[in-house]
């Protein structure tokens, strides 16, 4: 049973890994758009 728990947790820590990496990445990319807005309409 503890096996299947840990198994469960490893699988849920990755998702949220992935999770947290791609909304770095998307705040990434909106701080670039804004900076490039900011410079092409400045």
């Amino acid at each position: 049973m503890a096996e299947t728990v840990d198994f469960e947790i490893e699988r849920h820590r990755e998702t949220w890994i992935g999770f947290t990496r791609l909304m770095t990445a998307a705040a990434v990319f909106v701080v670039i758009v804004v900076g490039g807005l900011a410079i092409f309409l400045g």
